[in-house]
């Protein structure tokens, strides 16, 4: 796994927990990460995280 996998990994951690806490973003290092969440259904929701420097982006699935 590279290191910047590793990095997503551990941004997933800690904003899965804390949807407010500041991230480096994990491509580009140098921007925080921006957080949206989508509601999916009564239960589940997706959480969005993209970078406003360079727009890297990925999201996860939650449960509520």
């Amino acid at each position: 796994m590279n290191e910047e996998s590793k990095r997503w990994i551990e941004a997933a951690k800690i904003l899965g927990v804390n949807p407010a806490a500041e991230v480096l973003c994990p491509r580009c290092q140098s921007a925080a990460l921006s957080v949206t969440d989508q509601p999916l259904d009564a239960t589940h929701f997706e959480r969005h995280l993209r970078c406003s420097k360079c727009n890297a982006y990925n999201s996860m699935r939650k449960m509520k």
